[in-house]
């Protein structure tokens, strides 16, 4: 089970991430980061405190976010992250991409 709760005001964005983000559940990621940036979102928060797993697709959209936040001038911040998701951004060489706390 996936699920988002997001908290948007004026430029930036908190997105929530609760289970487990695989390749059936990016659609439903996109839409909603498709919606932001529609209305002028350019900063970005993931917050993966309940967070359990991430898979390829779903690091695929969190570059992809990276990249359109870039493009704004924005920026893309992860907080929560857990060892084991950490441990998937290290082996990827991702860790430096994002800013992260933990």
């Amino acid at each position: 089970m996936f699920e988002l709760k997001v908290k948007a005001s004026a430029d930036s964005a908190t997105i929530h991430f609760i289970g487990s983000l695989s390749i059936r559940d990016t659609p439903t990621l996109r839409s909603e980061l498709s919606r932001l940036k529609d209305n002028g979102i350019k900063y970005i928060v993931f917050d993966f405190k309940e967070l359990n797993f991430l898979d390829s697709s779903g690091i695929g959209v969190l570059l992809h976010t990276y990249n359109w936040a870039k493009e704004r001038e924005g920026s893309v911040k992860i907080i929560h992250m857990s060892k084991e998701v950490k441990s998937i951004f290290t082996i990827s060489n991702l860790l430096d991409l994002f800013s992260v706390e933990t």
